[in-house]
């Protein structure tokens, strides 16, 4: 996490990488805090000053017996009462502020925003119709594809007869929606399909459902709350946040934690709505359940050691495309630019997901290193052979955000000869014998 003390000798360096993270509206506020740091390090000096004043009075006082002198001193101490006081605010000030401050970034990142995210790889072959085809390569310049004859379907035209929204937005609002029959019994076995996936792929040291909602104060320790409190469904009379992301209640678990060095890596695996306002998506993705207020997610959160969180990023990206392999889902990843990252992210890798039905790669995984961004705000850490203690490295990782991953499977898995989705094979374990969706 970055340090405004550490910062000092370097800040023009930090001013260049808050721009290239697209944050500059921070300068202002990182500028304040290095004042704030300055008027708290002099405070301090004046504190230590006053102090050494009064040790000096009071070893003239053994010397004399000199009874002004104790009044001298009862003066000074006054003084360091009221001058420590300040100390703490600006102190705390000081701190207010370092919790608002992105992450640096690592090695290799590119410059710039959403367009200039860098191809990692692509896995399977998407479909793409005739009349996408041009299209399709001209964006996708090398990505693999395979032209089909028949017209692919946006999900809401596959699916719609098993989503109410219009009900929804009368009992909750818009971007809610009700889940009927084979759609709710597909998002089911979905959730569990996902569990047991990751579970065999070695998320398994802890398996959690979490509570649904968190304390304010520690939500704000956790995310980046400057960008998220837009976003966030929150109960003030109760000081309770319905939380977006399981992410945030999985590592508020291990807060105060002093972990054994040979117990990490510590990777785990929850499952959890999530809610969202989706405040400033007007307009977005309107039809359907690609972009929604509520919806089911499995997360993964992996806790590791000093110099092993880009390692274990890669691990993670791998196994998340071999998820979406097992499901025959098209997919390819990409390297985030430094301005579309997470404000928290040393790295940052999207998976995303081919939609047949709109000629597109969507996102629908983040993978993210956030170093100890995290970590220091709620001091987990892990004790070596020679009891020093260390700050974790923590990441976390999409396993599967359900509701898009239905969108994905509605459109990749239609047969257009039975006007049916066929349900995958390997979910077939879970939907009690549904095999198709008709449309």
């Amino acid at each position: 996490m970055p340090k405004i003390r550490d910062l000092v000798e370097n800040a023009d360096a930090y001013r260049e990488i808050l721009k290239r993270k697209n944050a500059g509206p921070i300068i202002e506020k990182f500028d304040e805090g290095l004042k704030l740091y300055e008027q708290w390090k002099q405070r301090s000096i004046e504190m230590e000053d006053l102090r050494r004043e009064v040790n000096s009075i009071s070893k003239e006082f053994e010397k004399t017996r000199d009874k002004s002198l104790i009044e001298k001193s009862q003066e000074i101490k006054e003084k360091i009462k009221a001058g420590e006081q300040r100390e703490k605010e600006l102190a705390d000030e000081v701190a207010r502020m370092e919790v608002m401050l992105p992450n640096m970034i690592a090695d290799g990142v590119p410059d710039g925003g959403e367009q200039d995210a860098q191809v990692i790889g692509y896995r399977g072959t998407p479909a793409v119709s005739e009349k996408d085809a041009a299209e399709f390569a001209s964006i996708y310049p090398g990505a693999p594809s395979k032209t089909v004859s028949h017209e692919p379907f946006h999900h809401y035209n596959l699916v719609g007869r098993y989503i109410d929204q219009e009900t929804a937005g009368k009992v909750s609002s818009s971007r809610f929606y009700y889940e009927f029959d084979e759609l709710a019994i597909l998002d089911l076995a979905l959730g569990m399909y996902t569990v047991e996936f990751f579970r065999n792929k070695g998320y398994s040291d802890k398996i959690m459902i979490t509570p649904y909602m968190m304390r304010k104060d520690v939500e704000e320790r956790i995310t980046y709350f400057e960008a998220f409190q837009d976003t966030i469904f929150e109960v003030e009379k109760d000081n309770l946040l319905l939380i977006p992301s399981s992410e945030h209640s999985i590592i508020a678990y291990y807060e105060d934690s002093i972990m054994d060095e040979e117990s990490l890596p510590l990777r785990i695996l929850a499952w959890s709505p999530c809610f969202r306002r989706e405040a400033g998506s007007h307009g977005k993705d309107t039809l359907g359940i690609f972009r929604v207020k509520q919806f089911h997610k499995v997360e993964l959160h992996s806790i590791v050691k000093e110099g092993e969180d880009f390692a274990e990023l890669d691990r993670m990206a791998v196994d998340v495309c071999d998820f979406l392999d097992s499901l025959g889902l098209p997919n390819r990843s990409v390297m985030l630019a430094a301005g579309d990252m997470d404000k928290r992210a040393l790295k940052q890798i999207d998976i995303e997901t081919w939609m047949p039905g709109q000629a597109r790669f969507r996102e629908t995984h983040s993978i993210a290193t956030v170093g100890t961004w995290v970590s220091e705000k709620l001091m987990i850490r892990y004790k070596t052979e020679k009891k020093k203690k260390i700050l974790t490295r923590n990441l976390y990782a999409t396993a599967a955000a359900v509701q898009r991953t239905i969108c994905a499977i509605a459109e990749n898995h239609y047969d257009p000869d039975a006007k049916c989705i066929r349900v995958p094979d390997a979910l077939k374990k879970y939907t009690m014998g549904v095999e198709t969706i008709p449309v």
